[in-house]
């Protein structure tokens, strides 16, 4: 069993092998001051990772299945795929300052809306998650803002706060939102019940990420269809609105 660690870094990219056997995978566990996200018995060059033989400390399992098993796939798969460190690739998918998140799970009060679906131009699936990927701010501000201008839909930006960030996870991984728009770096998000992926013109240079880890979205959208089942529909900017 692997074990990422959000404090120490005395490991090869703050990942070690444990003997201990006891935890499922995704588990987020408690030790000491330290927590420890459990990437079960498959990773990324596992040849790097050294054991640690943990002693008897008090552990305790703070949230089941933080990250559930297709999350933990897509992680893996970035690692390996683009030659990165889960270090790296781990600040995509979830805030380090784990005190703060589970502090502000712990206060968190969930409200249904009703939805208003007379205009929505878009096919989308009622009883699951829709994501919809834009290249960039401007589109959907600019020639989209008429679009996604309905305030069902979940925005979500990189320059927003770390509260703001968290808020929004937690409620994907409650299944609380159902349309979520977002850029290429905010699509690595805990769904719990995606149904479908809108892909708007995927042909632009901002679908390619420069920096560690490298990589290009429409390589992930292909890996999240194959792992969590779900159609993608890809359309250009004047296909989008009637």
């Amino acid at each position: 069993m692997y074990l990422f660690s959000f404090k120490q870094f005395a490991w090869h990219d703050r990942v070690f092998s444990s003997n201990l056997s006891i935890w499922k995978a995704g588990d987020l566990i408690q030790c000491w001051w330290d927590f420890l996200l459990n990437l079960w018995d498959e990773i990324a060059f596992p040849e790097l990772i050294r054991t640690q033989f943990v002693p008897n400390s008090p552990y305790e399992v703070v949230y089941p299945k933080f990250f559930d098993q297709n999350f933990l796939a897509l992680v893996h798969r970035m690692v390996y795929q683009r030659y990165s460190t889960y270090n790296n690739v781990l600040k995509y998918f979830v805030s380090f300052e784990i005190p703060q998140l589970l502090a502000r799970e712990s206060k968190s009060k969930w409200q249904t809306k009703k939805l208003n679906l007379k205009n929505i131009s878009i096919s989308f699936n009622e009883s699951k998650q829709n994501l919809v990927i834009i290249p960039d701010n401007r589109s959907r501000e600019n020639q989209l803002s008429d679009f996604f201008s309905q305030d069902f839909i979940t925005h979500l930006y990189s320059t927003d706060t770390q509260n703001r960030k968290d808020q929004h996870r937690r409620e994907i991984k409650k299944s609380k939102t159902w349309i979520i728009v977002a850029t290429q770096s905010e699509v690595f998000q805990p769904f719990s019940n995606l149904g479908t992926i809108t892909f708007i013109d995927g042909y632009k240079r901002y679908y390619h990420n420069q920096q560690d880890p490298r990589y290009d979205i429409s390589e992930v959208v292909k890996k999240m269809q194959e792992i969590r089942d779900c159609e993608v529909i890809n359309l250009e900017n004047n296909g989008l609105i009637q």
